[in-house]
């Protein structure tokens, strides 16, 4: 293609090879596009679904914790590959809207994992009756009994607070959880790809284990139920049986329910159960996944906040159980407004932990483009220090400080003498002096680009010593308005101290004073 004095491009008039067979040319780059690897699964969920989608009842016979009498048939599981199917791909749709809204790269192995392991969880709990203790504890001593749809509307809710609530977010939560415990143990390069190193971490890793935990709730226990219920209602139906449904079916023996509920099978298969698990699964993004992605939020703020962690981590586990609670109490109520307020806060709450997570956040600089709130703040990145304004008269330059005060140690917390420049970072105060640092526990949320380095520096502009500048040493981008206008201050870029001017760090502030 030819080209203009200086390298312009000049399109011309003859459409190329390239332009008409553009996936010639394109065919090694869309490997590295981001929207490869959703379509792809789409492929297989579309294809996987059409060859091994059948509806024909799966039937898994559930037996008591003794293990001897077999319980109630309508109790068993009843799913289907297209139900196991449906429910999965519907999980990891929700799933990515999160992580595209979230913006972090973060391996989907342990994403997966998480989810597996909640589902492996729920499945263990169901089928073998493992963990019945964890249960009881919060749902027998704690909540004082299983919830009673009958009682007022108070009562209801704490029962749902102290038993479902709090059960269920834990148990979301120990993925999470071991991962924290296990971080000790990792390179830098590993956690920032599986590990929990910030708020980001906890929801992107509780979302994806929520997930897990409701598919298997979905298939195992609600859409089960509904089958059963839409089975023995056909069945008694051809059979004239007016009386009260419920009350014919207790009378029956075993096998004569059971024999009930197989004819009901053959008649309709598990196709009457899709519209329960696509109701299920579409509340994903503000039911489970919203509540343990919450939660897992202060999971990740205890990380960067250790000194507050039982105080995080006890708000986090309240927070994030009250609308759980709530959504399982007016669930009861059938009452459809009420219903979708409650989804309204459990998703505004979701969305307000990934802002104020993405705001926070040492990794913020690189954080991707959010689907929702959009690109970060930080992004735009600047080569040239700014130094455009013209700089203000300065008093006489301040005395060097102590060698403690040079670190950014001796001023920590103590305010500078009347008349003195001085920087304020939170509610503490520094005398700024030439080659003072500032370093991670003095500014919480940043990182050094180096282990045990300063995420700040005083430094002197070259062309006029006089005038001191904050360079940022820090990994991640600031925020600074200086004469009225707003400006960022890119890793290893300079931001001048002049009175007046203030600093947003990301999880603080700071001025000039």
């Amino acid at each position: 293609m030819a080209k203009r004095p200086g390298g312009v491009m000049v399109q011309s008039d003859v459409a190329t090879r390239s332009q008409l067979i553009p996936v010639i040319t394109k065919w090694a780059e869309l490997g590295k596009t981001s929207q490869l690897g959703p379509v792809i699964f789409c492929i297989i969920v579309f294809f996987g679904m059409a060859t091994f989608g059948t509806t024909t009842t799966i039937t898994y016979a559930i037996m008591t914790a003794d293990g001897k009498q077999w319980l109630d048939p309508r109790l068993w599981i009843y799913t289907s590959n297209f139900l196991i199917m449906l429910a999965i791909f519907l999980t990891m749709v929700s799933l990515y809207f999160i992580y595209r809204m979230i913006g972090k790269d973060k391996s989907w192995y342990i994403l997966l994992g998480s989810a597996g392991f909640s589902a492996y969880y729920l499945w263990l709990f169901t089928v073998d009756h493992d963990f019945v203790w964890m249960y009881e504890l919060f749902h027998v001593h704690l909540a004082g009994g299983e919830p009673d749809s009958s009682a007022p509307f108070v009562t209801l809710f704490m029962q749902h607070f102290l038993g479902t609530g709090f059960f269920e977010e834990i148990v979301k939560a120990l993925p999470i959880f071991a991962l924290v415990v296990f971080d000790r143990f990792m390179t830098p390069e590993v956690r920032t790809k599986i590990g929990i190193e910030e708020p980001l971490d906890g929801i992107l890793i509780g979302a994806a284990s929520g997930g897990g935990f409701a598919v298997a709730e979905t298939l195992l226990q609600y859409t089960p139920r509904n089958l059963v219920g839409t089975w023995t209602n056909i069945v008694l139906y051809f059979r004239n049986v007016t009386e009260n449904q419920n009350a014919y079916l207790d009378r029956l023996s075993f096998d004569q329910l059971r024999e009930v509920i197989n004819q009901g099978s053959n008649l309709l298969n598990t196709a009457p159960g899709i519209k329960w698990t696509i109701i299920r699964s579409i509340d994903l993004s503000f039911g489970h996944m919203a509540y343990a992605g919450y939660f897992g939020y202060f999971i990740g703020l205890s990380v960067i906040k250790p000194d507050q962690r039982w105080k995080i981590l006890m708000i986090g586990l309240i927070s994030a159980s009250i609308p759980h609670a709530l959504w399982d109490t007016v669930a009861s109520m059938d009452t459809v407004p009420l219903q979708a307020a409650i989804a309204l806060l459990s998703y505004a709450v979701l969305g307000a932990a990934v802002l104020k997570a993405r705001e926070i956040s040492p990794n913020r600089s690189i954080l991707q483009p959010s689907v929702i709130f959009g690109a970060p703040r930080t992004v735009p990145v600047y080569a040239a220090p700014v130094v455009t304004a013209p700089a203000p008269v300065y008093a006489a330059p301040v005395a060097p400080a102590p060698p403690a005060a040079r670190a950014g140690m001796a001023a920590d917390g103590v305010a500078p003498p009347a008349g003195g420049n001085r920087l304020r970072v939170g509610t503490k105060y520094l005398v700024i002096v030439p080659g003072m640092r500032l370093l991670e526990h003095q500014v919480p949320g940043l990182m050094a680009q180096s282990p045990g380095g300063p995420v700040a520096e005083v430094t002197r502009n070259p062309n006029d010593p006089s005038v001191l500048g904050l360079t940022n040493l820090s990994s991640s981008a600031w925020d600074a308005v200086t004469n009225g206008s707003r400006r960022q201050v890119a890793p290893g870029q300079t931001i001048k101290l002049a009175p007046g001017a203030k600093i947003d760090f990301g999880s603080t502030d700071g001025e000039v004073g």
